[in-house]
């Protein structure tokens, strides 16, 4: 229903009683449909808090714990603790290591791997013998063959 004012409907050409009695009617029906906004927004409230999922702690989920666990294989591999263990094998070692809580130190726990697989770790002491490959390491550079030259026959330079 439209809603007017009493100035417009008198302009309208309509008596007083008139105008009264389409107030009245009009007033009646917004009153039948009319509901207060606090009485909506509660309710909005209510279904959009129903709607709401339950929030999820992320550091529970599989996912978060999968990444957690490479983040501190990267750090461990990285670490001064993996610098005798091999390259290709530090991601092969840290599986083997045990990160329980009352698990022994990363260190200790190296020195006992490196007993049972010593091909994962570089060697740590220098061997005794160094090698040795051609000639002696001392002395000068090779000389080669020597006899008579181009200048011994000529007599370039002369020798005095």
């Amino acid at each position: 229903m439209a809603i007017f004012k009493r100035a417009d409907l008198k302009a309208w050409g309509l008596t007083d009683e008139q105008v009264e009695q389409v107030m009245t009617e009009g007033n009646r029906s917004l009153a039948a449909n009319y509901t207060l906004n606090s009485d909506v927004q509660s309710k909005v409230d209510a279904a959009v808090n129903a709607a709401k999922p339950d929030p999820v702690d992320v550091t529970t989920t599989e996912e978060y714990k999968k990444l957690a666990e490479e983040r501190d294989m990267l750090r461990a591999i990285g670490g001064d603790d993996f610098s005798g263990v091999k390259p290709k094998f530090r991601e092969t070692v840290f599986g083997l290591l045990d990160r329980s809580d009352d698990a022994p130190a990363v260190a200790d726990q190296l020195k006992t791997i490196s007993e049972k697989y010593e091909e994962y770790f570089t060697p740590t002491e220098a061997p005794s013998e160094k090698p040795s490959f051609g000639g002696p390491t001392q002395g000068s550079a090779p000389s080669g063959k020597s006899g008579p030259s181009f200048n011994d026959t000529w007599g370039f330079p002369q020798k005095k």
